[in-house]
């Protein structure tokens, strides 16, 4: 039977112990902790899912909890109810913690928050690392063993990057698989909520807890498969053997670090080795040239979505954060309204081309984590081979897929067309089965020891 208010207890410990040092946690109530607990062992679930702990991105609502939102002042004040995928988690015997940091407003890729705090990347004891964003303390959360698993939200790759840079399993769903209810948005068109654990396994499962029965097909696009009900178990047992996987040419890898490059494609002879066939392809539409259109309609939403905030609460923002939304001030309607057209038609060449593909196979992030003080806000690392997701409305899974020679995370991108996550899951999954890396863990005595000795820790 389980016992969820030692799990309360053991959980809120681990936290109250490392918690100061890599910053995951925005807000962890203990005793709003401890009610909680206390409802679930009146309850008792069950369930694969029952009695593992929650990190939910302060971006989502928790019912009596304020939803910061990366903000000092938070933009809602007590939430009223759970965000349904919040909500559906804890229904199935989740034990939400607390709520943990994001960039301010989740616009940012970095992970950085110099409003409220910016957690600190684990996985190097010696240098303060970036956690990448903009669900960095969901990220950290689990990585660092507080939490057994997180919520985070994914715009533009942020449920991704921070996965990718911390070894962990990230789930970016197709747009309408998991609902949005209770989660401040950034831009409609592009905004997605999903899980972060360490394993493919875990992150099925939370995902068939959230997905949502109601929403409908994907428009436009040819030939693609209405919604179904995701099915963890046949996902997870199916097997690799036979599926088509289309794998990058050299010119799209042009410019990666050459760990990742090597991780890469040492993922793909894994995959090849499971039984999937590998067929070089260029995508119809390159990766990187996703960046910019979905950046432009994320500013000029994000814009009109928060200026009245930014009117009221402007100077106690983050700097990099106010200026990347001012930036939409200048993007008239005229220009979104062309790109949703631009999207629309390039979702459905895309869909075209895809339908020769059971996946797509891209390295997550192009860098392992630089340091915190080497990070630039002006440049984009890390949207790369991410964004094509957000912008194409593709369910993208990362999978930790290596290591650099410092021991900093590597990972491997697997994608496919709307609706069908339970690829990507079967995929994943075998690839896991046959490494070891997510059975890595980063060195928590090392960063207190160095926190002890006086050194630099995010601010």
């Amino acid at each position: 039977m389980t016992d969820f208010s030692s799990i309360a207890e053991t959980a809120l410990a681990r936290i109250a112990r490392f918690d100061t040092h890599v910053k995951a946690f925005a807000l962890v109530e203990p005793e709003w902790v401890r009610e909680e607990a206390w409802r679930q062992d009146k309850v008792r679930p069950k369930g694969p899912l029952a009695g593992l702990t929650l990190a939910v991105k302060d971006l989502l609502d928790l019912r009596g909890l304020p939803t910061g939102g990366g903000c000092r002042t938070a933009v809602v004040a007590d939430a009223p109810a759970h965000a349904d995928a919040a909500a559906s988690l804890m229904g199935a015997g989740m034990l939400t913690l607390g709520k943990a940091h994001t960039v301010e407003l989740a616009f940012g890729t970095w992970g950085i928050n110099r409003a409220t705090a910016t957690p600190r990347n684990p996985w190097d004891a010696a240098t303060v690392r970036v956690p990448g964003g903009s669900s960095s303390g969901s990220a950290v959360a689990v990585a660092a063993g507080l939490a057994d698993a997180a919520l985070g939200s994914d715009t533009g790759g942020s449920i991704r990057i921070p996965s990718a840079l911390n070894n962990l399993v990230g789930l970016k769903p197709t747009s309408g698989r998991v609902p949005m209810g209770g989660c401040l948005p950034l831009c409609p068109e592009l905004d997605t909520v999903g899980p972060m654990a360490r394993t493919v396994e875990r992150v099925a499962r939370m995902l068939a807890v959230m997905r949502d029965p109601q929403a409908g097909p994907v428009k436009p696009g040819p030939k693609l498969a209405r919604q179904a009900a995701f099915d963890a178990d046949a996902a997870l047992a199916a097997s690799p053997r036979g599926l088509t996987l289309a794998v990058l040419p050299d010119r799209l890898l042009d410019g990666v670090d050459h760990a990742v490059g090597a991780a890469y494609l040492d993922a793909l002879s894994r995959l090849e080795a499971l039984g999937a066939k590998l067929v070089e392809a260029a995508p119809a539409i390159d990766p990187p040239a996703c960046v910019e259109p979905s950046g432009l309609l994320m500013a000029g939403r994000a814009w009109r979505l928060w200026r009245k905030r930014i009117e009221r609460f402007g100077s106690e923002m983050d700097a990099g954060v106010l200026g990347r939304l001012r930036g939409g001030e200048d993007i008239p309607d005229t220009e979104l309204s062309r790109l949703i057209r631009v999207q629309a038609q390039e979702q459905a060449r895309f869909y075209a081309w895809a339908q020769d593909y059971d996946a797509i196979l891209t390295p997550t992030v192009p860098i392992p984590a630089p340091a915190l003080a080497d990070a630039d806000e002006g440049r984009l690392p890390f949207s790369r081979f991410v964004r094509m997701a957000n912008w194409l409305n593709l369910p993208a899974l990362a999978v930790p897929c290596g290591a650099d020679a410092g021991g900093l995370p590597l990972s491997l991108q697997i994608l496919s067309t709307p609706w069908r996550e339970a690829v990507l899951v079967t995929l994943g999954h075998a690839y896991q089965c046959a490494t070891d890396w997510a059975d890595r863990r980063p060195d928590l005595e090392g960063i207190v020891k160095a926190g002890l000795e006086g050194a630099a820790v995010p601010a």
